[in-house]
């Protein structure tokens, strides 16, 4: 075989290793993209569950665990532990401010959500966390098997910003410290985070029909309260 051959043969087959280990590494790079999104919140959690150690629970590391999901998972994180009846001293406190935050970041039109420091700092018993994540858990996962893309222009920017608006509502109710009023507003805006993460415009409707009886609920209490109070008061004053 002569020196050209030679060359000619060599030269082939460097052009070719290339080619060969792009599409090699091509979709291995493109699965590393898309598989921390393309996983269900309630697996991530699990994850987080298993893994992580120490007496507290930081809101800085669970967000992180998350990734880069948006507001919608937030949302639903800060929501959850209003619906699970186990009492975790200051859970609610510590996590109502944060939902407020979003829900008006949400409305403005911030495209990725943004939390201080001092609140990525807080954190509270991870016996607690554990006990009210592993309770509804199951729940979350049934809930999740039923959404799927649908009606997303519901979700488009425009959308998102008065979705947001809703749920800044919800958020001030919960955060109120207003009796039987908390449930409801909790789960609109837990289901309208799942909502947003999976783009199911179809359950973003369904917790906003949640959200306006949590208001019918939450002023018919009011009203309640006010009058009994006006009568105990004529009462006394009588």
């Amino acid at each position: 075989m002569d020196t050209a051959t030679t060359r000619a043969l060599h030269g082939g087959v460097a052009d070719a290793a290339p080619a060969i280990d792009g599409d090699r590494r091509g979709p291995s790079r493109s699965a590393g993209k898309t598989a921390p999104n393309g996983r269900r919140t309630s697996a991530l959690l699990r994850d987080f569950l298993d893994t992580k150690t120490g007496e507290r629970v930081h809101l800085g590391a669970l967000r992180d665990a998350l990734g880069d999901r948006g507001f919608g998972v937030l949302l639903f994180i800060f929501a959850l532990p209003n619906l699970v009846p186990i009492s975790v001293p200051m859970l609610s406190a510590v996590l109502g401010l944060p939902l407020v935050l979003l829900a008006a970041q949400l409305t403005y039109g911030r495209h990725e959500p943004w939390l201080p420091d001092w609140i990525t700092n807080r954190s509270f018993p991870r016996e607690g966390f554990d006990a009210v994540m592993r309770r509804a858990l199951p729940s979350v996962e049934r809930i999740e098997r039923l959404l799927r893309p649908r009606l997303t222009w519901l979700l488009s920017w425009t959308g998102e910003r008065l979705v947001g608006a809703a749920i800044l509502t919800l958020a001030l109710i919960l955060t109120l410290p207003i009796p039987f009023a908390n449930w409801l507003p909790a789960f609109g805006i837990a289901v309208i985070g799942l909502a947003i993460v999976e783009k199911d415009g179809v359950a973003v409707l369904a917790g906003l029909a949640v959200g306006v009886l949590s208001v019918v609920v939450a002023a018919t209490v009011v009203i309640g309260l006010v009058k009994a109070a006006l009568l105990i008061a004529s009462s006394l004053l009588g």
